[in-house]
């Protein structure tokens, strides 16, 4: 009896030694993790979302042609240790955490970890791809938040699990440990969908010089907001609060912290702090250029950029345009120099950027307002000329440099089309042409996408 009792104790301390790292695989799960085609799919792209060698995927699945994949065929995916099963990828919404994840997909934080090769959550930052293994859990009746005031054990009784079972399958030691509004698995349909699914944000991947935007879906006015250290400010806007803003085209590629605080339908605070990744522009560098020196000195210029900036900086809360913008001369048009190229003047270092976008003479003169605004500028400035600015509300402004005539007064309201002005060459100018450029919450972003896309 004795000898048994050893033998039972070994037999548990063993398996208790013995690591549960690999995922759990459905029936039929081929050995090694396999990806299925998806419809786009190349073996570039394939290896690069799974962080695997383009060359070992030809070589392991024996493909003669890798310019030739059919959709649904089955990919084995060498150098992916731990895992077997199907693989799969989705990008990282906002709110979601590592814990959410391995949660809503039921694998172990770990392996979730492991498989995408990340050491911190950081790496899970809004619209980052993350592979995980496909199973067929039902997402729609999985994932729940409970209210305030609300419990796991409250949730337990009604499904009628054993609390133990929901706290295994969250990955926690105690039931106090899934917080009110978190995440959390329920094989049964209880609880509400968490409300993070009311916030939208438009523009993803962020880009250098590109225009984004946040769309909540609530009446309340939100609490607070930032990206990178800036604050955004939220215009109500057809029952919803929306915050245009741009990325700035100097700023820095890398991953930066992202805050919103709002108000939901429920009245609960809702508050995100997540990682969001900033990408290269990839602008150019234009000639270097030779302007009159004095229009370089800071004791002219930087009073000039206060001034611009005092203009641009506020937020009218109304909407003034309807649609996408329209082109601010005759067509044919040419652009002579593009938004965000890299500027040089006489002989110094590529730490300017173009700001707007340069149009030719190449129909006529004439200056049109792209958009309804009102005129908040009109007059000469050192470095941009004869300018005006149009106020198009929800802090986007538009800008019109080195014009040979101003047709507007201060303070007039403008409609799309509107003749405003006549190109011309004053202020820091090298010969004839439009300077255009848009300002989106203090910060001048690409014109050209205001001609192409409508915002919010």
């Amino acid at each position: 009896m004795k000898i048994f009792k050893l033998f039972l104790f070994g037999i548990i301390f063993f398996s208790l030694l013995i690591p549960n790292i690999f995922v759990k695989a459905q029936p039929g799960s081929p050995e090694i993790p396999v990806y299925i085609v998806q419809p786009g799919d190349t073996i570039n792209s394939i290896a690069i979302k799974f962080g695997v060698s383009a060359e070992d995927i030809i070589a392991v699945n024996n493909i003669s042609d890798a310019n030739f994949l059919q959709v649904n065929m089955q990919l084995r995916l060498p150098g992916i240790e731990g895992v077997n099963g199907v693989l799969t990828y989705k990008s990282v919404n906002t709110g979601e955490t590592p814990i959410n994840i391995a949660r809503k997909q039921q694998i172990e934080l770990s392996t979730l970890f492991r498989l995408n090769r990340t050491t911190s959550p950081s790496e899970f930052f809004i619209g980052a791809n993350v592979i995980f293994v496909e199973n067929e859990i039902d997402q729609a009746n999985a994932q729940y938040s409970f209210s305030l005031g609300s419990s796991i054990l409250e949730n337990s009784v009604i499904a009628n699990q054993h609390t133990w079972e929901i706290t295994r399958k969250n990955q926690v030691k105690y039931p106090w440990q899934i917080l009110p509004q978190e995440f959390f698995y329920n094989e049964t349909a209880l609880g509400e969908i968490n409300d993070i699914k009311e916030l939208d944000i438009h523009g993803l991947p962020f880009t250098q010089g590109k225009t984004a935007s946040i769309v909540i879906q609530t009446s309340q006015p939100v609490i607070n907001a930032s990206i990178a250290g800036k604050s955004l400010q939220f215009s109500p806007y057809k029952e919803q609060q929306v915050a245009l803003f741009g990325i700035h085209a100097l700023l820095d590629p890398g991953l930066y912290p992202l805050h919103i605080e709002y108000q939901n339908k429920k009245d609960e605070v809702i508050v995100i702090d997540q990682f969001v990744l900033i990408q290269n522009g990839f602008f150019p560098e234009d000639p270097p250029l030779q302007v009159d020196p004095t229009t370089l000195d800071k004791s002219i210029t930087q009073p000039e950029e206060d001034l611009f900036f005092s203009i641009v900086t506020p937020i009218t809360p109304e909407k003034y345009w309807d649609d996408i913008f329209r082109i601010p001369v005759d067509e044919p048009s040419c652009i002579k120099s593009w938004f965000g190229n890299r500027r040089s003047y006489n002989g110094e270092p590529y730490n300017h950027f173009h700001t707007g976008v340069d149009y030719g003479v190449c129909a006529n003169l004439n200056v049109y307002a792209p958009a309804r605004g009102i005129v908040v500028f009109n007059g000469p400035l050192a470095i941009r000329g004869n300018a005006t600015i149009i106020d198009h509300g929800f802090g986007v402004y538009s800008g019109f440099w080195h014009q040979n005539k101003i047709f507007v007064e201060l303070g007039q309201r403008v409609e799309a089309g509107e003749l405003i002005g006549e190109i011309g060459t004053t202020g820091r100018s090298t010969g004839p042409h439009l300077h255009w450029e848009i300002v989106v919450n203090g910060i001048q972003v690409e014109p050209l996408d205001w001609l192409e896309e409508s915002y919010p």
